[in-house]
């Protein structure tokens, strides 16, 4: 009897490898056509802006609507994974300024960099970020699915979880940091918008918006660490020491 197992169990096996190696090409398939497809679905909102229609996609895509059903499930999906591609773009945006950010930069070095590089990649960008506005697509979603704002959330703490240390070195309270993030990102978001829709027109350079959004971050920063006491200096490295210090102390 264990023999005849044995000889019966081998083909079974096989065959499980065989489906599971043929599972695995068409996963791997599945995910190069969506890829296309995002591509395509960004080429046409650059084209027709917040007016784009399912039929646009499909004409830009070379596929029938029914293809994009097939991938997407609805045009609410298609749309989460233009979002979605668009927070993979900041986050390895992200990751070239703050990740790989010298050891001696100041904080203000780092924190310019970063927001250089966010309104780099709006300016690139703009009728896709509208697009994402417009449809509700760019909100704080908590879902951890990697969308837009959720990376441009995953970004900050990385600055964020500094601020906060340089708080418990000084026995101050952290609750500050989280209010300050949500702070930043509401009135970031809120300036981009603007920025897209009138700034851009209107002559304001790429250079000077970042200007603006480091500063009014900065003023967001500097007034939630004054409620605990508190003052960051922006001009010292992240891991210095002397970066939050007691305002009675100043």
């Amino acid at each position: 009897m264990s023999v005849v197992r044995r000889i019966s169990a081998a083909p079974v096996k096989v065959q499980r490898r065989v489906r599971d190696a043929r599972s695995t090409r068409w996963d791997d398939h599945r995910a190069v056509v969506k890829a296309e497809l995002v591509d395509a679905a960004i080429r046409a909102i650059e084209k027709f802006g917040d007016a784009v229609s399912m039929d646009d996609f499909a004409e830009e895509a070379g596929a029938s609507k029914p293809k994009l059903y097939r991938h997407f499930g609805d045009r609410a999906g298609l749309y989460s994974a233009v979002a979605a591609r668009l927070g993979s773009m900041m986050w390895e945006s992200a990751q070239s300024t703050l990740l790989s950010g010298q050891a001696d930069s100041t904080v203000d070095e780092l924190f310019r960099s970063a927001v250089s590089a966010y309104v780099s990649l709006v300016d690139e960008h703009p009728a896709v970020v509208r697009f994402l506005m417009t449809n509700h697509m760019f909100q704080y979603s908590e879902s951890g699915e990697g969308g837009a704002a959720d990376q441009l959330r995953s970004a900050m703490e990385i600055i964020s979880d500094e601020f906060a240390r340089g708080l418990r070195e000084v026995d101050a309270e952290e609750s500050p940091v989280a209010v300050a993030v949500a702070s930043i990102l509401g009135a970031g978001l809120s300036a981009t918008q603007w920025w897209i829709d009138h700034g851009r027109q209107n002559g304001m350079s790429r250079d000077m918006f970042a200007a603006h959004l480091c500063q009014t971050s900065w003023g967001i920063i500097d007034g939630a660490a004054a409620t605990v006491g508190v003052r960051f200096h922006r001009d010292r490295p992240l891991g210095d020491p002397g970066f939050a210090t007691r305002l009675d102390a100043v």
